[in-house]
């Protein structure tokens, strides 16, 4: 179940490519290509390289994170590391390949050139905010010094693992608390980063999961995996409230309620109000139901 429902929430599409007349490619990947193509426009941070961001003609900047995106220095003459910085820009800026020693040249020069703009990033960000040290809230803090530098980004995607939780759930202590209060500590520490940037207004942060759970309780105070899920938007550019369909007590007495609510349809809905995009090109495949929410 969790592998299929990634690949979907990732994809965007939920059958074959084919018939699409496209690639197959992750939906950060179209839409970069289409409205984000320089290296920046669409950034992902400590997860990897995510199905996300598969495919596409536009290379999107995937890290760790940012600290260690750098040319390391030689450990045995240290005292040397900027000069041969230095000198291997000047060997490229005198070099006029053609074909593919072309294409690569102008790759290594963009990763010096994007390795300088990056730690000047890090180096030159201030804020008032103290994070924690746990992952989520180290990656926030990284997007948060993107922010204030003010690069083109119009997509940052990170996050964390290990909500696969099935018992003690919605308790005040253990796993999921633990893991909910992570996620708190750090939406609330980049919240009040991008209020005290003035951006706040500027910022939608969706909060997905890629599978859903039964609506009912099991035998360990928890919930096993379902049909229902649930979005959460923040941020100064979301429309509040409550959107999709309401639940009733038929709904709820099922093992799995009924298709109501496309996922996709909240992504066109933050590419279109929020971005000023036309979503069509990034989800082309037709979907079973459209909403049109309103949510930004």
């Amino acid at each position: 179940s969790h592998f299929t429902s990634q690949d979907i929430y990732s994809l965007g599409v939920r059958g074959d490519f084919g018939p699409l007349g496209i690639d197959e490619s992750g939906w950060i990947a179209r839409f970069a290509d289409l409205y984000a193509p320089t290296p920046l426009g669409a950034v992902s941070i400590g997860v990897g390289r995510p199905l996300d961001f598969v495919g596409g003609t536009s290379n999107p900047f995937l890290v760790a994170n940012l600290a260690n995106f750098r040319f390391l220095p030689d450990n045995t003459y240290p005292n040397g590391h900027l000069y041969r910085l230095e000198t291997a820009k000047d060997v490229l800026d005198g070099y006029s390949p053609t074909g593919l020693e072309a294409e690569v040249a102008e790759a290594v020069g963009q990763g010096y050139d994007l390795a300088d703009q990056i730690q000047t990033a890090v180096a030159s960000y201030s804020s008032n905010v103290t994070y924690g040290t746990q992952n989520i809230q180290r990656f926030l803090r990284d997007v948060a010094i993107l922010v204030q530098y003010g690069f083109e980004t119009k997509i940052f995607f990170t996050g964390f693992g290990g909500f696969d939780t099935h018992a003690n759930q919605g308790a005040a202590t253990g796993n999921q608390a633990n893991l909910f209060t992570r996620l708190d500590t750090a939406l609330g520490a980049f919240a009040q980063d991008m209020k005290d940037m003035g951006v706040w207004d500027q910022t939608v942060i969706v909060i997905i999961t890629e599978f859903g759970r039964r609506n009912f309780q099991n035998g360990s105070n928890g919930t096993d995996h379902g049909h229902g899920n649930s979005f959460v938007l923040l941020g100064g550019g979301v429309n509040g409230g409550m959107y999709g369909d309401d639940l009733t007590e038929a709904d709820l007495n099922l093992d799995y309620p009924g298709y109501e609510t496309d996922f996709r349809d909240i992504y066109r809905d933050v590419i279109n109000g929020h971005l000023g995009h036309d979503p069509a090109p990034v989800f082309p495949e037709s979907q079973p139901k459209n909403s049109v929410l309103g949510i930004t």
